[in-house]
């Protein structure tokens, strides 16, 4: 009897502490604070003895793209985008079978091995049969079966809310999906019949932060997804365009940002490789195409602009006009057309210094500071930008690298881009002195006004309005110095943010 005062106290304090374990984490993924565990793929979460109120989609990517929201007034809405060119495979119908059935095999022939074990699941040691195939190299390309999972590796790691591939077979498709998970929703079709036939350049996004949409409520096609050929024909399935040598094409996806509602739209691609003309008519048909989305959301949303995204290969070094058409009049570039044009983060993203990128051959002197034979400059702030900001884009210049040494000028093997339809959805804060090597005119006027002042804060409006935040090329090297490289692709990334009240 001496103890029941003590025992109902204990029984008093656990469900006071199980009680703001609810308040506090009912809004929370369970399963990140360890309150119960559920098999993969699995979108339920309840437990025998207590269930919780599990989040609405809504709610995750409201979390996902707000931190720290107490006591501030606003919130910070970031998306990290990515692109590989990921290399179709050669054997692309015997890794699709394969898959990982030789590494299960490996699995329960070690396990064999040790009877005597206690537990034989946990067996010292695998197998060590080597595999001809897997150990087989093309040109120092090797097998889909040990690329593709690191390219899916890369994708999971620095965590992209949207990416794009380009040269996707349909059995590396099937795998990427595999590997990448649920969280990703995705879309793609085969360049040479609209299914399954040919190379895809597929988009994916996280299924927890977009939705699709469709043309009826600004987005575009019946599901907010639509492909397009790079072709005087862009309707017709498989149409060859101009001088092009291979059949190419564009897919379009309009998602809904769930946390705002604000409708996107990407565009992914891959650039005919020996066409000249092919590659400039492209560029005027995706800028036509980015436009028309633009306008068409604009039209049911009256006061918003969409973000537009393009990501692709554009198989061209960018003193050729295909990259111009895209961009101009930005960098030094004469207008060529009238309306709203892309920024490519690589150039646009604000950094103190200015970027090395836009040279159009190797900088020397770059090594001696490097070495530190000599002092770099001083980080000298750029127009607009104070701390915070990147010193230079991250990476080398390089995105091709073939599988073997190139003998091409880096920047002319920099042909991979990540850029955003300059649109009122877009705050500009690309540095004045952003000018190409090649180009002969003077940089372009400021846009929408001059650029502010480090000291002086910035508006509601500009803070609203989507900033290119980080731009980077990433490693294709896998395994450190000990391993291969995953593609003849190094892939590049950007990140970009804005601020919208919390209430939005």
């Amino acid at each position: 009897m001496r103890h029941r005062p003590l025992a109902v106290l204990l029984l008093l304090s656990t469900l006071a502490f199980s009680l703001v374990l609810y308040l506090r984490f009912r809004s929370y993924d369970l399963v990140s604070v360890g309150l119960c565990r559920v098999a993969p793929f699995s979108s339920s979460c309840t437990s025998p003895r207590l269930t919780m109120s599990a989040p609405s989609t809504s709610e995750l990517a409201t979390q996902k793209v707000h931190t720290a929201q107490h006591a501030r007034s606003r919130g910070r809405v970031s998306l990290r985008i990515g692109s590989i060119n990921i290399r179709y495979s050669r054997d692309t119908a015997f890794d699709s079978e394969q898959s990982f059935l030789n590494s299960i095999e490996n699995l329960l022939a070690a396990a064999r091995l040790d009877t005597g074990h206690s537990n034989p699941q946990f067996a010292p040691h695998l197998a060590s049969s080597s595999s001809p195939y897997l150990m087989q190299q093309y040109h120092g390309e090797r097998s889909w079966l040990l690329r593709g999972p690191k390219v899916a590796d890369v994708a999971l790691f620095n965590d992209w809310d949207i990416f794009a591939l380009q040269e996707v077979l349909d059995g590396q498709y099937r795998n990427l999906v595999e590997w990448l998970g649920e969280e990703y929703d995705h879309a793609g079709v085969g360049r040479d019949d609209g299914d399954r036939a040919g190379e895809a350049v597929p988009v994916f996004w996280r299924r927890d932060t977009f939705e699709r949409v469709g043309n009826d409520h600004g987005g575009v096609g019946q599901d907010g997804v639509e492909h397009f050929w790079l072709s005087p024909t862009p309707d017709k399935v498989g149409s060859v365009g101009w001088d092009a040598a291979l059949t190419r094409m564009c897919t379009h996806v309009s998602l809904r940002l769930l946390a705002t509602r604000e409708i996107i739209h990407i565009f992914s691609t891959h650039y005919d490789h020996q066409g000249v003309v092919a590659r400039a008519k492209s560029s005027e048909l995706i800028v036509d195409r980015a436009r028309a989305a633009s306008d068409h959301t604009k039209t049911l949303s009256p006061s918003s602009e969409p973000l537009v995204v393009l990501i692709g290969d554009l198989n061209s070094p960018r003193n050729e006009g295909s990259w111009s058409t895209l961009v101009s009049p930005h960098y030094g570039l004469e207008a060529n057309s009238s309306g709203a044009t892309f920024l490519d983060t690589a150039l646009s993203v604000p950094t103190r210094r200015t970027s090395p990128l836009l040279t159009d051959n190797e900088d020397p002197i770059r090594s001696e500071y490097a070495s530190g034979r000599r002092l770099p400059p001083h980080a000298e702030r750029g127009v607009g930008s104070g701390g915070g900001v990147l010193s230079e884009p991250v990476g080398p210049l390089r995105t091709f690298t073939d599988f073997q040494p190139s003998p091409r000028n880096a920047i002319d093997d920099r042909i991979d881009f990540i850029m955003l339809l300059d649109n009122d959805a877009v705050h500009d804060e690309t540095r004045a002195d952003a000018k190409l090597d090649h180009s002969t005119s003077k940089p372009p006027p400021q846009p929408r006004g001059e650029r502010l002042n480090n000291n002086e804060a910035k508006s509601q409006e500009e803070q609203s309005r989507w900033r290119i935040r980080t731009f980077g090329t990433l490693p294709n090297w896998s395994e450190g110095d000990a391993g291969f490289l995953i593609s003849d692709h190094r892939p590049v990334t950007a990140r970009i943010e804005r601020f919208v009240p919390l209430s939005h």
